[in-house]
C-alpha cells in the first residue's frame, strides 16, 4: 500500500494532509525519513510520526451518521467550539464527510477514516443530498425548474438539481431540493439566485441514509462498507 494511503487508513489525517505530513518530512519509516508519497509500505516496515508508530492496527474504522444541531461547525480545529466530532463518543481523531453550515442542520457523516472521508468529499461524488426549505417568498415554477438544466449561482459556477414546491403554511413555503454535488452554501445561493431567501435549512438525507429517526444532535453508527463500490 503507497504510504500516504497506508497513512490515512490508520487514522492520521485525510489524504491530502497525509502527504503535506510526507512533504514536512514528518513520517518515518525504520529511522529514516521518508518523503516519497508513492513509497509502498511493507509488512515489516516500522512507520512512525512523532515519536509513535502507526499501524493498521492501531484502531477500527468506524463510521457514523449525526443529525447535526444548528450552531455547530465542521471543523477539526481545536481551538473552536461547537465542533460537530465532539458530539461523537470516540477515543480516535475523527472527521466530517463534507461540510453543513453552522445555521444548516441534519445529516452528516463523521468518521475516523480520513482516506473514506476524503473519498466521498469530493465534488466527483455523486450521491444525492436532500435539504428540507423554508422561505417567506414564493418561486415561480418555471423558475425553479431551471435548476432541471442549469443554474447559474455566481463565482463562475452552476448548479444543477430537483427543486420540490411542497407546501405554503402560516406564510411560510416549504420546499425539498435534491443535489448531487457539494458546493460552498449551494442552497442558500439557489434560492438567493431565484429571488428568495433561506430561512431553515435541513439536510434530511445524504446518499440514501436519512435522519428522520435520529434526534438533533444523536447520532447512529453504520456499516462503513456500504461506500465500498
Amino acid at each position: 500500500m503507497r504510504l500516504n494511503k497506508y497513512l490515512a487508513h490508520c487514522g492520521l489525517a485525510s489524504r491530502r494532509k497525509c502527504d503535506q505530513l510526507i512533504k514536512d518530512g514528518k513520517i518515518r519509516i525504520n529511522g529514516k525519513i521518508t518523503i516519497d508519497y508513492s513509497y509502498k509500505v511493507k509488512g515489516d516496515d516500522v512507520v512512525v510520526f512523532e515519536n509513535r508508530a502507526v499501524s493498521l492496527d492501531d484502531e477500527e474504522y468506524s463510521l457514523y451518521l449525526l443529525n447535526k444541531p444548528k450552531g455547530y461547525i465542521c471543523s477539526n480545529a481545536k481551538d473552536n467550539k461547537n465542533r460537530v466530532i465532539d458530539l461523537i463518543k470516540s477515543d480516535s481523531r475523527l472527521y466530517t464527510v463534507g461540510r453543513l453550515d453552522v445555521n444548516t442542520t441534519g445529516a452528516i457523516l463523521v468518521t475516523n477514516d480520513g482516506d473514506l472521508a476524503n473519498k466521498l468529499s469530493h465534488p466527483r461524488y455523486d450521491k444525492e443530498k436532500k435539504y428540507l426549505v423554508r422561505t417567506f417568498i414564493d418561486i415561480p415554477k418555471d423558475r425553479y425548474e431551471r435548476l432541471k438544466k442549469g443554474l447559474s449561482i455566481g463565482r463562475r459556477q452552476r448548479a444543477k438539481g430537483i427543486i420540490k414546491r411542497l407546501k405554503k403554511e402560516n406564510k411560510h413555503i416549504y420546499w425539498e431540493i435534491i443535489l448531487t454535488e457539494g458546493k460552498n452554501r449551494e442552497v442558500r445561493r439557489i434560492f438567493e439566485e431565484l429571488g428568495s431567501e433561506v430561512i431553515d435549512l435541513h439536510r434530511h438525507e445524504f446518499a440514501g441514509l436519512s435522519v428522520q429517526n435520529i434526534d438533533i444532535g444523536s447520532y447512529k453508527k453504520i456499516d462503513s462498507n456500504i461506500f465500498n463500490n
